[in-house]
């Protein structure tokens, strides 16, 4: 059986952006915590527990050394909580995200009602929250933003890990139910680039292993996609995970990993993968 992985793999530079960070930080000797898990991947958050960095969800929890935060970026208030109590503080959010929060602020500062394109309880979408003020609406559902009310001035914004086709539809039925209307595309281009690679791979294989952290908004999209496209989609965080009855009767499979997912981790699968059907 062949294991055909797609064109689009490994760590996305925000990822790896933090992980370099967190890592240094590491070398200091000094007591390091990460703000919540600096990205969504096991196999990351192991690593960096093995150099001794501690995983904290709020900065009281740390009595000295270095916070870092997360790709997903924080909420102002957590930055200055951070300060407040003389930590050293590494911002280890993506550029993208950043971009994100200062286009959020933008369009509260401006009167805009901002909406928020996202899952509620996602970390990013947290910290998106806190640069919008007090008028502002999360949606992550057609059924939810079809319910929205008309408004004079309507601000639209986007988690980047979701889907661009779910971005444009709610920018299309936003523009019909605002006077006025501003729009920032905040969809992330390498993770579309990622999920092109996964509708590319579909188109030649049956069945599709998509590794990465459970709780990974892009990995979950990239299994989404693969279902879309009517091909069986296997979410594995480990190589472990594997079953040969996955591969029975196929000639080739594909590989695709999350952003976040390291590609040591995609050629263990890849190996295991080989190894259950031969």
């Amino acid at each position: 059986m062949e294991v055909l992985l797609a064109r689009e793999n490994g760590f996305c530079f925000g990822v790896k952006k933090a992980v370099e960070l967190t890592e240094a930080a590491a070398e200091s000797g000094r007591p390091v915590f990460n703000l919540g898990q600096v990205v969504h991947n096991p196999k990351i958050s192991e690593r960096l527990a093995a150099r001794g960095v501690k995983v904290i969800q709020d900065p009281a929890e740390a009595a000295s050394g270095i916070v870092v935060i997360r790709a997903h970026g924080v909420p102002p208030a957590v930055r200055a909580s951070i300060e407040e109590q003389g930590l050293e503080c590494i911002d280890a959010t993506c550029s993208l995200v950043l971009r994100a929060q200062r286009f959020t602020k933008q369009l509260a500062d401006e009167g805009y009602r901002v909406i928020i394109l996202g899952t509620p309880v996602h970390p990013e979408v947290v910290g998106l929250v806190g640069f919008a003020g007090t008028d502002y609406v999360i949606v992550e559902t057609k059924d939810q933003w079809e319910k929205l009310p008309k408004m004079k001035k309507a601000g639209v914004v986007s988690q980047s890990t979701q889907p661009p086709w779910a971005f444009k539809e709610l920018v299309s039925h936003v523009s019909e139910i605002a006077q006025e209307t501003k729009v920032f595309n905040t969809v992330c281009p390498v993770t579309v680039k990622r999920q092109h690679a996964a509708s590319e791979l579909a188109e030649q294989v049956n069945t599709i292993i998509v590794v990465g952290g459970k709780n990974s908004a892009n990995t979950r999209e990239l299994v989404n996609l693969a279902k879309m496209q009517g091909r069986n989609a296997y979410h594995i965080e480990h190589a472990d995970e594997l079953r040969s009855e996955w591969f029975r009767g196929e000639e080739r499979v594909g590989l695709i990993g999350g952003c976040s997912t390291p590609m040591e981790t995609l050629l263990e699968v890849k190996e295991r993968a080989e190894k259950l059907a031969a």
